[in-house]
């Protein structure tokens, strides 16, 4: 790994950020911890906020991204990634909110470099969301993967 790194997933609202995310700890449990691995979609309700450790790195994974304040004490979440030393977090905003804001700001101070990225969305029918987060969270493991093995 070349730098400690956040990958912030952003975009609107109602867009598939948190599923796309869970899906994403699936598909990172499927590629580091069992590749037999199965699961289904659409993945339960409520957001996650956990701590993994793959390849020997610290990853915290934060799927709640609307506001910092609230029920989810996301700020709280946030700088307990930073002071628990994690090598990488994934997280998501909503494109333009103090969440927003505050990623920036704790990457900018921490030393962390910040990879904003969006999931697939499509207009309804013919796409069915939970295809398109599950070919994001595909998409972003494959990212994960090259952050932590150092090709990026």
């Amino acid at each position: 790994m070349k730098q400690k790194t956040i990958i912030q997933l952003w975009g609107a609202e109602d867009g598939g950020k948190s599923s796309t995310i869970k899906i994403l700890n699936e598909e990172l449990h499927k590629l580091y911890v069992n590749p037999s691995h199965t699961y289904s979609l659409p993945i339960g309700g409520g957001d996650i906020h956990l701590y993994c450790n793959y390849l020997g790195y610290k990853i915290a994974i934060e799927s709640a991204g609307d506001t910092l304040k609230g029920k989810y004490l996301l700020k709280s979440h946030l700088d307990t990634f930073v002071k628990k030393d994690c090598d990488l977090i994934i997280c998501a905003s909503r494109v333009r909110n103090d969440v927003s804001r505050y990623i920036k700001s704790l990457a900018k101070t921490n030393d962390y470099r910040l990879i904003k990225v969006t999931n697939y969305r499509g207009t309804q029918p013919p796409f069915v969301q939970n295809d398109l987060n599950k070919a994001s969270a595909i998409h972003l493991a494959d990212l994960v993967n090259q952050v932590l093995t150092g090709l990026i």
